[in-house]
């Protein structure tokens, strides 16, 4: 399993970094990434209910600037907790779509960002599970340090498709750092 997901995160950063490349020769000058983190709070609203905190840090993204209003923008979430002969793994790996009506480069303002991913857990002893979901979040981007950082708040609803369908809220808060 962890083997599965060194192998998904190499695949990921090379597709990035290869769409980054991509967008940089075909334009005289580069275009802005977006680098964050982001803690938040889950809410699960299904039984059995769950919450879920990640404080500081929740996951890690890459926005990769389509045009001034739109930037793909994929993220990872892995988590390992080893303890008295057992370990648990989560993990997590999404794509979506921001888009920010206000056309700024960092976005400045409301934004609006659909989703898709997989997440997934693996118990040893036990046995490991995945899941497809889907969704829609709607933020703030506050730009400041001379537009370079930006803090981001959200919040999102998912929806999972595998075991009997899952329904979550989700409140984010981060910090973005801009290339340009």
């Amino acid at each position: 399993m962890m083997k599965r997901l060194v192998v998904l995160g190499v695949v990921v950063l090379t597709l990035t970094a290869s769409a980054a490349q991509a967008q940089r020769s075909s334009q005289r000058g580069s275009r802005a990434i977006e680098f964050g983190i982001d803690g938040g709070v889950t809410f699960g609203m299904d039984n059995p209910r769950v919450t879920v905190v990640g404080l500081p840090a929740q996951d890690f993204r890459v926005g990769i600037l389509m045009t001034p209003r739109l930037a793909l923008e994929p993220r990872f979430t892995l988590n390992s907790i080893h303890g008295g002969g057992g370990s648990v793994t989560t993990y997590a790996f999404e794509a979506g779509l921001v888009y920010s009506p206000a056309g700024d480069r960092v976005g400045k303002g409301l934004y609006g960002r659909p989703f898709m991913g997989i997440s997934g857990a693996s118990v040893s002893p036990g046995g490991s599970n995945n899941s497809g979901y889907a969704g829609l979040g709607v933020g703030l981007k506050l730009p400041f340090a001379d537009r370079r950082l930006a803090t981001r708040m959200e919040t999102n609803y998912a929806h999972g498709f595998s075991n009997g369908a899952s329904n979550q809220i989700g409140l984010l808060i981060g910090l973005s750092f801009f290339t340009r």
